[in-house]
C-alpha cells in the first residue's frame, strides 16, 4: 500500500475510534433530575417514577386534596403493576396562574417494527397543579384512572 492509501485507512479508524468513544460517554451520562420548584419538573417527576416503577415518589408528588380523594393502597397497587414503559417523556406549554399551573406532558412511544417499519406514536396530557406550602403538587394527574377507586 502506499502512504495515500495508509493515510485514508487512519483516517478512517480514527474517525470511527473517536466515534464509538462519544457514543459510549453519551451513553454512560445521566439525565439531571427534575426540578422540582418548578410544575414542569414535578409533572415530569411523577411520570418518571411512574414510568421506573416507583409508585410511591408518584404519590407523594400528588396534592393532598388529590391523596384525600384516593385509596393509597389501590393508587400503589395499580401505579406500581404496571408494565416497565419505555416511552421518550418531556413537557411543553407550561402555564402558570397564580397559585395554580398547567403542564402538557408528552410521552413519545417507539413503535414496533411491522411491514412499513418502525413507527412511534405521541400522545399529550394535560397536568394540573396547585402550590403547596411553597411547592407544586398535581391535582390532576395524566393518569386520572389511577385515582378512580375514591373512598366513600
Amino acid at each position: 500500500m502506499d502512504r495515500f492509501t495508509l493515510a485514508v485507512v487512519g483516517g478512517v479508524l480514527a474517525l470511527v475510534a473517536a466515534g464509538l468513544i462519544a457514543a459510549a460517554s453519551l451513553r454512560t451520562q445521566t439525565a439531571s433530575p427534575p426540578d422540582l420548584t418548578t410544575p414542569r419538573g414535578v409533572a415530569l417527576a411523577y411520570a418518571l417514577a411512574e414510568q421506573r416503577g416507583d409508585p410511591q415518589a408518584a404519590w407523594d408528588l400528588l396534592a393532598t386534596s388529590t391523596q384525600q380523594r384516593a385509596d393509597r393502597e389501590r393508587f400503589l397497587a395499580r401505579a406500581g403493576g404496571s408494565e416497565p414503559d419505555n416511552s421518550f417523556i418531556t413537557t411543553e406549554d407550561e402555564r402558570l396562574d397564580g397559585d395554580g399551573a398547567s403542564v402538557v406532558l408528552v410521552r413519545t412511544h417507539a413503535g414496533t417494527g411491522g411491514i412499513f417499519g418502525r413507527t412511534s406514536y405521541t400522545d399529550r396530557t394535560t397536568v394540573r397543579l396547585t402550590r403547596e406550602s411553597d411547592n407544586w403538587r398535581i391535582t390532576v394527574p395524566p393518569d386520572d384512572y389511577l385515582l378512580v377507586s375514591a373512598r366513600p
